[in-house]
């Protein structure tokens, strides 16, 4: 009985949390009727929270007569997470605070890099980052890591990693020894991208079903796409869909636009116009490989709406691919992305927070599905 007396306090004390950090500032009297939790409990509840620093009181309420309501408030500072995003040139790192917000950052150079250098970037990164906010590492609670790859999520590895200089090493063991305390998570990047692309669609009601379409603007990576349905990551596990994920990088023929100084998508569009033929050869190529992936992602996936990302995040571009689209009696909504670079950063930080606090609506769930019809 004293166990699951132990166990119901410890659930009722996340629930109180959970609470206090969704409505902002709260009073004990409504924390229990939102809750369903007793005063008395609440109050107990509440003393310990805000003696453990996780809360804190912040003025007080209206009151229709009698005692005015001490309010509290959530103590986003208590805590701090790390969100690392990592490609094949530099990494960024980012100190993220419990209310989600962004308190410092730096970026790392790590092209040529071997196993021991990125190890010794990350490690040497995180602890320079936060003694320069005075943030002593016990207050560090996670660490999320994004990069290129097939990422398994139950086993927490990737089985082909877009880093060369880490596909050798198990970067969570060696990083775990580092920060034995801290919970370490590996995430694909573009995965968190489209997650990050989803929490800022203001009509979520509307637009439940996304799919984000990548390339990545300095033309180094593979192009990629990612599916989010309501909030969770939804993976193409076989069929058609699960091969254009295989061999988009082919028919994109990123290396070739590169190699041709194309490495702005405005400069291959406007040359086009101008009737160079090269460019009208590259950007017909590219038009055809993406309304070839749109077509199959329309007729296995039916999105909502779909989203360029990176490279191909531009408005012509998107209005070309709808003329061919609709010269096949196809059309979608197509959007560009507003986030660019920062949609992996969102991403990662929605999904690090929903876990932490068991949010009634958690996003960035994993879902392995079979798109057949």
């Amino acid at each position: 009985m004293a166990f699951n007396s132990k166990v119901s306090k410890e659930l009722n004390k996340e629930l109180i949390l959970s609470c206090i950090k969704k409505e902002g500032l709260i009073s004990k009297v409504e924390i229990s009727r939102i809750t369903g939790i007793s005063l008395p409990s609440v109050s107990k509840i509440v003393d310990e929270l805000v003696e453990e620093g996780r809360i804190i009181e912040f003025g007080v309420g209206d009151s229709s007569g009698g005692r005015r309501p001490v309010l509290y408030k959530f103590n986003g500072n208590f805590r701090y997470f790390i969100v690392i995003i990592i490609n094949k040139v530099y990494m960024s790192i980012y100190l993220i605070n419990l209310d989600g917000d962004v308190i410092g950052e730096d970026k790392i150079a790590i092209e040529g890099a071997d196993d021991n250098d990125v190890i010794f970037s990350i490690t040497s990164g995180i602890s320079r980052t936060l003694s320069n906010y005075n943030i002593f590492i016990g207050k560090l609670s996670n660490i999320c890591i994004a990069t290129p790859g097939y990422f398994d999520y139950e086993k927490n590895k990737f089985l082909i990693n877009g880093i060369p200089a880490i596909k050798a090493i198990d970067l969570h063991e060696k990083l775990s020894k580092k920060f034995p305390n801290v919970e370490i998570k590996f995430v694909s990047d573009i995965h968190m991208t489209a997650l990050g692309e989803w929490t800022r669609i203001k009509n979520k009601s509307e637009k439940k079903r996304i799919v984000v379409i990548d390339i990545d603007r300095d033309l180094r990576e593979n192009a990629c796409f990612a599916i989010i349905d309501n909030g969770n990551i939804l993976k193409p596990g076989r069929g058609y869909l699960g091969r254009i994920e295989k061999d988009m990088i082919d028919m994109a023929d990123i290396t070739t636009l590169k190699k041709n100084g194309y490495e702005e998508v405005g400069k291959l569009i406007n040359d086009a116009k101008a009737k160079k033929a090269k460019a009208i050869n590259l950007l017909t190529n590219l038009l055809n490989f993406l309304a070839q992936t749109i077509k199959h992602i329309l007729h296995y996936v039916d999105p909502d709406s779909i989203i360029f990302h990176g490279y191909i995040a531009h408005q012509s571009l998107i209005e070309a691919v709808k003329v061919k689209l609709q010269e096949e009696n196809l059309a979608c909504d197509i959007q560009k992305s507003l986030l660019n670079e920062k949609a992996t950063l969102y991403g990662c930080i929605e999904e690090t927070l929903s876990n932490l606090f068991n949010q009634d609506e958690k996003f960035g769930k994993i879902y392995n599905v079979d798109f057949y019809k």
